[in-house]
């Protein structure tokens, strides 16, 4: 059984589809505007026919450099790409004129040409697919997520969102501006100094938060996670690749509840411990926080964590912890792996509108500077990841090279990009005994509280 242009092992378009690129491309030879018109709908590589390709990136080649477009021009580029013969010469073009669609019917023919290329394509993919899946080697943490990435390549049309023009958006945007209860647009971190910087994480953004082993970066992205879904109320996912559920949970309850993470471990909690335990364990259990503890999590499965979160509570923030423990699809190298997943993440927080929050590792770079002040470039195997986040923070705290150093208590969270706003660093309080990070207050002195004036 095959439907028609679709044979077994390849494809092979109807007469009426080679009729219509005949059509759309002997009127775009003739007319420059007729020719920008069939281009908003079709692009060279839709038509099936080698030849109609050609001719029809030669009419672009033109049009797009504001040249004139008629037949004489056309045949001048093709026989200066020494393609003229490959497609028939003068003949052929004359076929072509003789065949073309006129007026509105361009637009028309323009349609079926592009039908059948995502026809075409979609049969491409779904071979591959198809190989994939009847592959022994099947890996089912990265060929998924491939399939999935050969269906949508192979399936965008283009132009699903429609041109707004500046004028449609002033005056939305104008409102929205004097909207002061609308003045954080994302959801906030819980530190006050890091929100005047940030205005909230918001959807569709990729939050990069890069610092070596032991200063607290897991830390920082449970604390942010903790008060988006136990503070906040807002669904959030978790996807912890380093701890498994209790660790999560001993951590969760040890921050909202203020205690003693070392005591928890070992067991040694006292009356008030227990108290206060009882006063924070039921607000995490009235929390919507999902917490994924699937080791080696790739792409395919944050997607479908999300996809199954859509159904009831839309995740308001995701967190991973962290990038280079992610499985990966199928690289030259670590760093291309790591590059493939930084993008992946990006697109993810794009397609589920949500701000999705990666932990990172940086090299040893900042151990090797006088302040060990770590850098973007300190960002391990990919520089990719720091070109991807629209949101990089650094994370620097100074007792963990030197228990006697005056900053003790505290980590600097260094805003080291943020594609649409300021950077610059906050200080947050430092309370690794539970866990957590605090408001950083500063100590009273005459200076300090001019300053804050």
């Amino acid at each position: 059984m095959s439907i028609e242009g679709v044979e077994a092992d390849g494809w092979w378009p109807s007469p009426a589809v080679i009729a219509a690129e005949q059509a759309v491309v002997g009127a775009a030879i003739q007319n420059r505007g007729v020719a920008e018109n069939a281009a908003d709908i079709v692009r060279p590589h839709d038509f099936y026919n080698s030849a109609h390709r050609e001719v029809f990136a030669a009419v672009l080649t033109l049009a797009e450099d504001g040249n004139p477009v008629d037949p004489a021009a056309v045949l001048g580029v093709l026989a200066a790409e020494g393609k003229l013969e490959r497609v028939g010469g003068g003949p052929a073009l004359a076929e072509l004129m003789e065949n073309a669609a006129v007026g509105p019917a361009v637009t028309f023919h323009a349609r079926i040409v592009k039908a059948d290329a995502v026809r075409r394509r979609g049969h491409e993919a779904g071979q591959r697919i198809k190989q994939l899946f009847s592959n022994h080697a099947f890996d089912v943490d990265s060929d998924p997520d491939l399939a999935r990435k050969l269906l949508e390549e192979a399936l965008a049309v283009g132009g699903d969102r429609p041109m707004v023009t500046a004028a449609e958006l002033v005056g939305p945007t104008m409102d929205d501006l004097a909207n002061r209860e609308a003045q954080m647009v994302g959801v906030p971190t819980g530190y006050k100094d890091l929100d005047d910087i940030l205005p909230g994480l918001r959807p569709g953004q990729l939050v990069v938060v890069g610092a070596r082993p032991g200063i607290g970066k897991t830390t920082i992205g449970l604390d942010i996670a903790r008060h988006v879904a136990v503070r906040r109320q807002y669904p959030a996912l978790f996807v912890s690749l380093e701890m498994s559920h209790s660790e999560v949970m001993h951590r969760l309850i040890a921050a909202e509840s203020r205690v003693d993470l070392h005591r928890m471990q070992n067991r040694d909690l006292n009356d008030d411990d227990w108290m206060r335990m009882a006063e924070g364990a039921p607000r995490i259990a009235e929390s919507r926080l999902v917490i994924d503890d699937t080791p080696a999590a790739g792409l395919a499965h944050i997607r479908s964590r999300l996809r199954d979160m859509a159904r009831t509570n839309p995740a308001r923030l995701v967190v991973v912890d962290y990038l280079q423990l992610m499985s990966g699809g199928r690289a030259e190298n670590r760093q291309q792996q790591v590059a493939d997943l930084s993008r992946g993440l990006k697109l993810i927080a794009r397609e589920h509108e949500v701000p999705l929050m990666v932990l990172a590792q940086l090299n040893r770079g900042s151990e090797h500077r006088q302040d060990k002040r770590p850098q973007m470039s300190d960002l391990r195997e990919s520089g990719a990841v720091e070109q991807d986040a629209d949101v990089v923070l650094l994370l620097h705290r100074e007792a963990a090279a030197d228990p006697e150093s005056k900053h003790a208590g505290t980590v600097e969270v260094i805003v080291a990009k943020q594609r649409q706003g300021r950077t610059g660093s906050v200080t947050l309080g430092w309370q690794g005994h539970y866990g957590r990070c605090v408001n950083h207050v500063q100590p009273w002195s005459p200076t300090a509280q001019l300053e804050r004036r």
